[in-house]
């Protein structure tokens, strides 16, 4: 049963009086009910509703729609807080929500239908049903990219850009039209089939498929396939005026608020829905494909969905992982399925637990994810509160023989964005050891971890969290996967030492560059430090140690917030990625220059101790920039060059 509750309109005084009092009501409850320990379940809708504002509040995000489901259908569809704060527009049931990488769930579904109906095949590949679309697979006489690749993100093509994202084109932009954009971005970086590496442009390409084999417009065959059947009468891809007079404006963390701008890869997340269409939505899965009756997809399609299969982990038997457009995770022994969704202003997350016949649907118009997360602990909370966990998977002994082949170092090979594989490759370097019949790895940014074998080559953690495949297949050299994440080949220690020394040699050297600046900045405006002519061997390296302090907080920067900061040509007015390129610019030329000029004025009558210190310093910022370069900067400007003159 759908069970609703007067909506809070914050925009009245007494709203405003009985809101604080009821929150106040929650808090205390929460904390009685607590102690020093965790917050307990909410027990009750009204008591969840409460505690949902709470986070609200506390988190500063201006509002939520919030959809729980059971096998019987909806049992709690609402909107909680503001959907537009300048026009104080509360959120409700339906209230439109842009529902991002959920989207691709539907290209997955009618990949699916059309796979039933027998008009494709999962295993067709690119080549034979599309010629037309540029793609370049080194490996393709041997390892072809298939349909199936491109629905579980194994086609080893780099993700959409952020000046994709960023880039506004027309609203009745073609399939074809946005494939032509920037071909070159297909490209596999490995052999398709074996590794996951999460990209936009995957689900892009199935759906032109959908659209040549069906001769519908994409979002058309959604629309009367799915949108209508299932009753998700708010869900559309584009910003109709209607839409429009629905739509919860996203904002960002500061509480700006984000233009409405549309996606290159409209298929792979521009929909817009409600919190009552996406309870419709999940209910559709937990009934395993049928909806108020009427069987829209087989049960065994739902499942294929669910599994993947075309990596190293899954022929290894990891069932945990990525499969068509739809993830599963594990939660306290619980393994959800579903989806979730990113874009400027706006974060949803859609997941189910089939066998126990409950799921939900959590929309923020804000892109702070720890707001989501506290959101969805509390729903799932709600729903599981009288249900007891399932036993995690046994945990077996490690294989001593099987881990002397696997222990050792290994860095991460399969960036999401190959311009940011200089970084992952240093603070992603993994230690795997054994002992007390257990696994342990241990890296940079996450600290130690046991595993446990489960079978064969198949490991989880201990807490279960993750699921992990020590490949079978050495092709490749000698690989370890995780279950819908990164791939990692082992190191020689020699590479890890070499690494790992050059690069805390080079965080050494800037440190001290900037210490020693302390002393001769102010004996060169003070003093009698001179000056001509060999002053630029002290001042280049102290300029690109500050380029390349500005390089890190960039990078920390755009990746911590890919989608709001990192795109757009300079014009756009979007200047992160700019200021990227900039700053890399400059600390190649001031390496590189502070290097040679080092050496002009080796000779010159200044202190060996320093001119080594610089030369150094140059030397190490040279070998860093040239890499950065080489990664990135080459990419990005190719990418500025494409969109200056795009379609």
């Amino acid at each position: 049963m759908l069970e609703t509750f007067p909506t809070n309109r914050l925009g009245s005084r007494s709203g405003k009086r009985n809101s604080y009092f009821a929150l106040l009501a929650a808090l205390a409850a929460t904390l009685a009910a607590s102690g020093a320990g965790e917050p307990s379940s909410p027990q009750t809708i009204p008591e969840l509703r409460q505690r949902i504002e709470m986070v609200l509040a506390a988190t500063k995000t201006p509002g939520a729609g919030i959809a729980l489901v059971g096998r019987d259908g909806p049992i709690w569809v609402a909107g909680v807080g503001i959907a537009d704060t300048k026009q104080n527009r509360p959120v409700t049931e339906d209230t439109l929500f842009r529902i991002g990488s959920i989207s691709k769930s539907f290209v997955a579904l009618s990949a699916l239908k059309l796979q039933q109906e027998g008009r494709l095949n999962l295993q067709d590949t690119l080549r034979s049903r599309a010629p037309e679309v540029e793609f370049n697979n080194p490996w393709e006489a041997t390892d072809p990219i298939r349909i199936v690749h491109l629905l579980e993100h194994t086609t080893g093509w780099d993700d959409a850009t952020p000046q994709d994202f960023a880039w506004n084109p027309m609203p009745e932009l073609t399939r074809r039209e946005a494939l032509a954009y920037d071909p070159g971005s297909r490209t596999s970086r490995w052999r398709p089939g074996t590794r996951f590496s999460y990209s936009n442009l995957g689900p892009d390409v199935a759906a032109y498929l959908i659209e040549k084999i069906t001769g519908e417009k994409f979002e058309d065959y959604v629309a009367r396939t799915w949108f209508k059947p299932l009753g998700m009468l708010g869900a559309s891809y584009f910003e109709t005026p209607e839409v429009h007079s629905k739509l919860a404006i996203g904002y960002q963390p500061g509480g700006e608020a984000h233009p409405h701008s549309n996606i290159l890869t409209r298929p792979a997340g521009a929909i817009v829905a409600s919190p009552r269409d996406m309870a419709n939505y999940v209910e559709f899965y937990l009934h395993r494909g049928s909806f108020r009756g009427i069987q829209l997809l087989p049960e065994d399609a739902m499942d294929r969905m669910e599994r993947p299969t075309s990596t190293y982990a899954a022929a290894e038997g990891l069932a945990i992982g990525y499969g068509l457009c739809n993830y599963a995770s594990v939660r306290g022994n619980w393994v959800f399925h579903g989806h979730s969704g990113a874009l400027p202003g706006t974060l949803t997350d859609m997941e189910y637990l089939t066998n126990e016949g409950v799921g939900y649907a959590v929309m923020i118009n804000s892109e702070k994810g720890d707001a989501l997360r506290q959101l969805e602990n509390l729903v799932r909370a709600y729903l599981l509160r009288d249900r007891k966990p399932p036993l995690p998977p046994p945990a077996g002994r490690v294989d001593e023989a099987q881990m002397a082949e696997y222990s050792g170092w290994y860095e991460p090979i399969t960036p999401r964005s190959e311009s940011l594989r200089f970084l992952e490759s240093i603070l992603g370097l993994t230690h795997v050891t054994s002992g007390n019949g257990q696994l342990f790895l241990w890296d940079l940014t996450n600290g130690k971890h046991a595993y446990v074998r489960v079978t064969g080559r198949a490991y989880r953690r201990l807490d279960n969290s993750r699921s992990l495949a020590l490949v079978g297949d050495h092709t490749e050299g000698t690989l370890l996967q995780f279950g819908g994440g990164n791939t990692f080949r082992r190191l020689s220690r020699f590479m890890v030492d070499l690494k790992l020394g050059f690069a805390l040699t080079t965080a050494f050297l800037m440190f001290s560059s900037a210490i020693f600046a302390l002393i001769w900045i102010p004996g060169r405006l003070f003093g009698g430090l001179k000056a001509p002519p060999y002053f630029s061997v002290r001042t280049y390296p102290l300029i690109s140690t500050l380029c390349a302090v500005a390089v890190v907080v960039l990078i920390w920067d755009v990746s911590g917030n890919y989608y709001a900061r990192a795109g757009g040509p300079i014009w756009s007015g979007n200047l992160a990625s700019t200021t990227s390129i900039l700053a890399v610019g400059m600390l190649a030329w001031f390496a590189f220059d502070g290097l040679i000029r080092a050496l002009r004025y080796r000779r010159s009558p200044i202190s060996r101790l320093v001119w080594w210190h610089c030369f150094a310093t140059s030397f190490a910022l040279s070998v860093w920039a040239g890499y950065l370069v080489y990664w990135g900067l080459r990419a990005a400007f190719a990418l500025y060059v494409r969109a200056a003159f795009a379609l």
